[in-house]
């Protein structure tokens, strides 16, 4: 079952990453109440309130272990962690590496050091110490976090350029852009879902290079064109980019818990979730950062720019399928024992 609900969950997260532009491009539009820009906040409300009303109804009751308990000084230093890193990020390159983003930078280190060091002694660690023992799951963890912040970055930048560089609306670049993408990601997911059991880390691979042709192809139009780019030029690229990423999501979450150990489960779930929320933040914060830097000169050549670190971050993943876990767990089987399944990769 854990397998299964992995082969969903990726291709959700990367339909989510590229599906809230358009959201939010027609929210933008409608102008609602002339609010212009700041419903695509509130609508986070709308959005959580009936994710909250779901889980209520439909997640199983399952009674508490009261032995189990919130490890929250874990849970401080990492918040902390992310907090400095990430407006360290966002605010350095936007304006100049002061004493500020600095500090906070090295703060954030720091701080990921502290909840390093309190995971390997909390009685109930938010991330099993035990899992970064397992070579394949660590794979996966690494790859989550690369593959989503270029997703993330990759959406913006793409976003960007369309209505900056080529004078699109908003509701034109979510139509142009993210509905190709979207649709790539649909069918490939449906496609691979079957093949994950049979193909295993070959699966993530091939994605990947699917998603590294997408790329490539994105930059040398970009290149070619410039500011003269049509969307019905941009479409084909965006749509292989869209089956590469529907390929490689759900194959990625299945085959990085492929030798789990049972009580492990529930720690590698919530690891892989935690680092594709802050893959997003990261991944937007570096790539936008990078956009902007370059793009007072030259739209086009900033987005070749992100283009090419994208591409890099992609091809840089390849290398890692070699470290994933050979295929998923079989269908109906409780997750193997780790120091079985290293025993296996050695």
């Amino acid at each position: 079952m854990l397998a299964k609900a992995f082969s969903v969950f990726g291709p959700a997260l990367g339909l989510a990453a590229v599906g809230g532009p358009i959201l939010g491009a027609f929210i933008l539009d409608a102008n609602i109440a002339g609010l212009g820009w700041r419903p695509m906040f509130l609508i986070n409300i709308v959005l959580g309130t009936a994710g909250f009303v779901l889980a209520w109804k439909v997640l199983p009751r399952i009674p508490r272990d009261k032995a189990v308990f919130l490890d929250g000084i874990g849970a401080g230093l990492l918040a902390a962690a992310m907090f400095c890193l990430i407006y360290a990020l966002i605010y350095g390159p936007a304006n100049g590496w002061s004493a500020l983003p600095v500090t906070l930078a090295i703060a954030g280190v720091a701080f990921l050091a502290g909840f390093a060091w309190r995971q390997q002694r909390a009685a109930n660690p938010l991330i099993k110490p035990s899992l970064f023992q397992n070579r394949g799951f660590t794979a996966g963890l690494v790859m989550a976090l690369a593959i989503f912040s270029v997703v993330a970055g990759l959406s913006m930048v793409i976003s960007l350029f369309l209505q900056q560089g080529l004078d699109r609306t908003p509701v034109q670049t979510a139509v142009q852009a993210f509905v190709p993408m979207s649709v790539g990601i649909i069918i490939s997911s449906i496609v691979a879902a079957p093949l994950i059991q049979r193909l295993g880390r070959r699966l993530v691979l091939a994605g990947l290079l699917i998603s590294l042709v997408g790329e490539v192809a994105l930059w040398a139009l970009v290149r070619e064109h410039g500011r003269a780019l049509s969307h019905w030029t941009l479409a084909p690229a965006l749509l292989v980019l869209g089956l590469g990423m529907g390929t490689c999501f759900g194959a990625l979450f299945d085959i990085a818990v492929g030798d789990i150990a049972p009580d492990e489960a529930g720690s590698a779930s919530g690891s892989l979730s935690a680092v594709q929320q802050l893959a997003g933040s990261i991944g937007v914060a570096v790539i936008l950062s990078v956009w902007f830097h370059n793009s007072t000169q030259n739209a086009p050549s900033a987005t070749e720019t992100c283009l090419l670190i994208v591409a890099a971050v992609t091809a840089g993943c390849c290398f890692l399928v070699a470290l994933l876990p050979r295929t998923a767990q079989p269908e109906h089987a409780e997750p193997r024992n780790t120091n079985v399944a290293l025993e296996e990769h050695a």
